[in-house]
């Protein structure tokens, strides 16, 4: 959780070291009851898969809150973490209470060249073996060119002379494997953002928790954009700060308080994409479900 660790230093040095390195100008702490040092992938700088600048929204998270790491005023740790794209190589949704994750909302992109250049190289056993069966959703089929759904939601792309590969949007879940596999031939969509989570944690009063979908979706381009989240980063260390128990990370206290409580309590709107597990236990009740609807599609109207 630090740059740089010293271990093994006497209680009656800490505090004399502690101000001679802040003199020499370094930013000190990162450790104990408080905001941890950040973490990001490398993204946009080196990764072509990257769905926001990730460096600038470390940055802004750290400059904000630079306060909070160095001196412990909080129940217990509080990590941010920021991962590119959906492959999380940053282990956020596992490690982290507040992650932020790239993804899209719109069709994956499809370069039909790379594909059929991919295909020459691997063959029909590697493409239905290692990417058409491993789909979790079943999103992506092999059809005869003649036979692909039409749709706002369908893409395509001819893999041979006879053979195209269509990719189900709708169902896609962006675990990326696909991607993974045939990078160029298959890409992110254009419509890219990223979805935040809280409470990933591993062991401690409760077991692991993986996070939590607290915003679904939200763009990160324009310096607003950036604001908003780096606000939200701030709602969240307050909201733990002033109800989380001693030595209680983020995910336990929503074990304990409820997610409703929490989301409500940081100033966001419930959503029904917020669940445990994708397509199971949405958090919006089904009773008075018409009313429930129409609010959601007047929020989306609005955000339009």
């Amino acid at each position: 959780s630090g740059d740089i660790m010293f271990q093994g230093v006497s209680s009656d040095n800490v505090q004399p070291a502690f101000d001679e390195l802040n003199e020499m100008g370094f930013d000190m702490g990162g450790a104990g009851p408080a905001v941890r040092t950040s973490m990001s992938c490398v993204g946009a700088a080196r990764c072509e898969q990257s769905c926001f600048d990730e460096a600038r929204a470390l940055r802004g998270m750290v400059n904000a809150y630079l306060d909070d790491m160095h001196r412990p005023a909080l129940p217990y740790k509080f990590k941010f973490k920021f991962s590119g794209c959906p492959n999380d190589c940053v282990n956020s949704i596992q490690r982290a209470d507040m992650a932020v994750i790239g993804t899209w909302r719109d069709n994956m992109q499809l370069d039909e060249p790379l594909a059929k250049q991919w295909f020459a190289k691997h063959g029909m056993d590697e493409l239905v073996n290692d990417v058409i069966s491993r789909c979790p959703t079943k999103a992506i089929t092999l059809k005869e060119h003649g036979k692909v759904a039409k749709g706002g939601n369908i893409s395509a792309v001819a893999v041979n002379d006879t053979h195209s590969m269509e990719v189900d949007n709708h169902n896609c879940v962006r675990c990326m494997h696909c991607i993974n596999v045939m990078t160029g031939a298959l890409a992110t969509g254009n419509d890219k953002g990223v979805t935040i989570l809280v409470g990933g944690k591993r062991t401690l009063k409760i077991g692991d928790t993986m996070g939590t979908v607290v915003v679904p979706f939200m763009k990160l381009e324009k310096d607003e954009d950036f604001e908003k989240i780096i606000e939200l980063g701030g709602s969240m260390i307050d909201f733990f700060a002033e109800n989380a128990l001693e030595h209680e990370r983020t995910g336990e206290m929503i074990e304990r308080i409820g997610v409703v409580n929490f989301v409500e309590g940081i100033g966001l709107e419930v959503d029904p994409n917020m669940v445990t597990h994708p397509r199971t236990n949405p958090y919006v009740r089904m009773d008075d479900w018409d009313e429930e609807v129409a609010k959601v599609k007047q929020a989306q109207a609005s955000a339009a």
